[in-house]
């Protein structure tokens, strides 16, 4: 994860009242997938060989691109190569303009929970001049090595979620950042935006609460399976579909939730429940992390 989480006192002083809005990357912010873009740098007869073939078949989509970037350098693919093949990567529609308008006119907070890798994220927003809007970037940790390779490593590992791959689920990304934000800078989001395309972005939709708002891309897997199952799911949150950004955005300064600044509502005895079992799992977390930061360090000593 890279981030750039303003710091405060520790959830001490007066509690602030903010918005959130969280994206995905491929496909939602840009309009294409990142991985895929890279993967098609190599030779038709790499991508299409049998050892590829058989990580893909088997769900391993971050050893498949780990064996990928492994390939691209064998191939002599530079670095530069390709940041300036991200870089070209188009927005969708209207989506620069969007991130822009929540960040300075509308003071939200930002993040990107993807499951592309930090090199490619961080590259596409510098060539935009987004980096400044995010708070927080999570996503699989990526970096090239000393001899030019690019490296990435799973973001997490995890087998609780059925609707998530083993190396991040976004759901669990999501919840802790709030609770997180609360515990640690006492801000408080009084409406969540999750704003995606994927399968992969069902997960955090689902822990939202009535006053958040999922926002699905048309025509893609989220919406379809969104509207196909609403009911069998229970999403509480409000559905927002969007075709790009010029329209989510007219759709979200539409909003009377959106008029006038963030003020506290009262909260129902669900959203109460969910916000406990939400903040026991988040505290859960954090003592899990700094139990596995310090293990290594014991190691040394």
């Amino acid at each position: 994860m890279s981030s750039s989480t303003s710091t405060s006192n520790c959830g001490l002083g007066k509690q602030q009242r903010r918005r959130l809005a969280a994206f995905d990357f491929d496909h939602t912010i840009v309009s294409q997938n990142t991985d895929t873009v890279v993967r098609d740098m190599l030779p038709n007869e790499l991508v299409q060989s049998s050892a590829l073939n058989e990580l893909m078949e088997n769900d391993c989509w971050t050893e498949y691109m780990a064996e990928v970037f492994r390939l691209l350098h064998a191939q002599q693919v530079s670095e530069s190569r390709i940041r300036d093949t991200i870089r070209c990567i188009p927005e969708v529609p209207g989506f620069v303009r969007l991130i822009k308008h929540l960040h300075k006119k509308l003071q939200f907070d930002l993040i990107i929970i993807s499951d592309s890798n930090s090199i490619f994220i961080e590259e596409w927003l510098r060539a935009h001049n987004l980096s400044d809007c995010f708070n927080a970037i999570f996503t699989n940790p990526a970096e090239f090595d000393v001899n030019g390779q690019l490296l990435v490593r799973p973001h997490h590992q995890q087998t609780d979620c059925k609707l998530s791959a083993s190396n991040l689920c976004k759901g669990r990304v999501l919840e802790h950042f709030v609770i997180e934000q609360d515990l640690r800078f006492n801000i408080r989001y009084d409406h969540v935006f999750y704003v995606g395309d994927g399968n992969n972005d069902i997960c955090p939709v689902l822990r939202q609460r009535a006053c958040d708002f999922a926002c699905a891309r048309q025509g893609f897997a989220m919406e379809k399976h969104l509207i196909k199952n609403r009911n069998k799911l229970k999403l509480r949150a409000n559905l927002i579909i969007w075709r790009s950004g010029f329209e989510l955005l007219d759709q979200m300064c539409s909003l009377p939730q959106l008029q006038g600044p963030p003020t506290a509502a009262p909260q129902d005895a669900q959203s109460v429940s969910l916000n406990v079992d939400a903040e026991a799992n988040c505290k859960a977390e954090m003592a899990r992390r700094a139990s596995a930061i310090a293990a290594p360090v014991a190691r040394q000593q």
